[in-house]
C-alpha cells in the first residue's frame, strides 16, 4: 500500500490526488532555487552600490507521479482529470507527505507526462509557488508539540512553554520560521488584544524594536485587533488613533512588553503561520 500522498485544497475544495485516482503513486517532491533579488541603488562620484534589503521571487515546485492504468483508456482518461484539477482559474494550496507540515500557494504551469508504455506514465507535474516562500500548513491557534501537523525539522522546538495566548505584560512569542514574519511582505500575522488602558497602550516587541500605539481609553470589553498593517477596534477601523506601526516577528524568540499607565491585560493572542525559505 503507497502511504506517500498529495492534497490539494482551498476554501472549496479539498482532493487527496493519490485517493482521488487508485493507481496513481507520488514518488517525489523538488523544491527548484530560491531567486534572490537584490536591490541597489548606483550613486554617481560614489564607489560601489548601495544594498537595500533583498526579496525573493517565486519558486517551483514539482512533484513526480507514476500510474499504472488498466487499459490505454483508462491512462488517457486520468491524464485528462488531472489536467482539469490542477489547471485553475485560481490559485490553490498543495501539501505532500514528505513534508507534511508545509503547504505550498501554487498555481499549475506544465503537466509534463513521460509515456512508459500504453497505459502506464510518469508524471512531472510543475507548479510556481508564487508567493516566493511555503508556510506552516496551520496557524499558531492550532499549536500542539504533539500534533503531526508541526514538523521538528521546521522550526519546531522542544519547549513546552510556547504559548501564543498571553494574559501578562511582558511575554514571549516562539517564530519557528527561517526569516522575519512581516506583512509587507504578504505574511499574516494578526495580533487580538483585549487591554484595559485608560490612557491607551503600547505594545513593543523588544528584540525587533517595533511599537504599535492605540492612543485611546479602551476597555477589556472591547476587541483591538492589529491584522498585518491594519487595526480594527470591534471591527471598526482605527488607524486614525494609533501611531500608524506595526508588528514583526524576528526569527526565534521575541521579547514584548504591553506599556501604559495603568494597563492590564486580559488576553493577547498573536495568530500566523511560520513561512520558510
Amino acid at each position: 500500500m503507497n502511504d506517500k500522498t498529495v492534497r490539494i485544497f482551498d476554501d472549496n475544495m479539498n482532493v487527496v490526488l493519490t485517493e482521488e485516482f487508485e493507481r496513481l503513486r507520488f514518488l517525489k517532491a523538488e523544491e527548484e532555487g530560491v531567486e534572490s533579488i537584490v536591490n541597489s541603488t548606483e550613486i554617481k562620484g560614489i564607489d560601489g552600490v548601495m544594498l537595500s534589503p533583498s526579496s525573493f521571487g517565486p519558486f517551483n515546485l514539482i512533484l513526480s507521479f507514476f500510474y499504472r492504468g488498466t487499459d490505454v483508456f483508462d491512462y488517457k482518461l486520468v491524464q485528462n482529470k488531472l489536467r482539469s484539477m490542477l489547471h485553475r482559474r485560481t490559485p490553490f494550496y498543495i501539501t505532500h507527505s514528505d513534508m507534511p507540515g508545509k503547504k505550498y500557494a501554487v498555481y499549475c504551469t506544465e503537466n509534463a507526462i513521460t509515456n512508459m508504455g500504453y497505459q502506464n506514465g510518469t508524471f512531472d507535474i510543475s507548479f510556481v509557488v508564487f508567493k516566493g516562500y511555503s508556510e506552516s500548513l496551520m496557524t499558531t491557534d492550532n499549536f500542539s508539540l504533539n500534533s503531526d501537523y508541526w514538523q521538528f525539522g521546521n522550526g519546531l522546538v522542544t519547549d513546552p512553554n510556547i504559548k501564543y495566548v498571553h494574559t501578562k505584560r511582558k511575554f514571549q512569542i516562539y517564530n519557528g520560521s527561517t526569516d522575519t514574519v512581516t506583512p509587507i511582505h504578504r505574511h499574516q500575522i494578526i495580533t487580538t488584544m483585549n487591554i484595559n488602558a485608560p490612557n491607551g497602550f503600547t505594545i513593543h516587541n523588544k528584540t525587533t524594536g517595533d511599537k504599535f500605539t492605540y492612543k485611546k481609553k479602551i476597555r477589556d470589553t472591547d476587541t483591538l485587533v492589529l491584522n498585518g498593517v491594519y487595526p480594527f477596534k470591534n471591527k471598526q477601523h482605527c488607524g486614525i488613533d494609533t501611531n500608524h506601526e506595526y508588528i514583526t516577528l524576528a526569527e526565534g524568540y521575541n521579547d514584548f512588553e504591553v506599556l501604559g499607565d495603568g494597563v492590564e491585560v486580559k488576553k493577547i493572542k498573536f495568530t500566523f503561520n511560520f513561512v520558510y525559505r
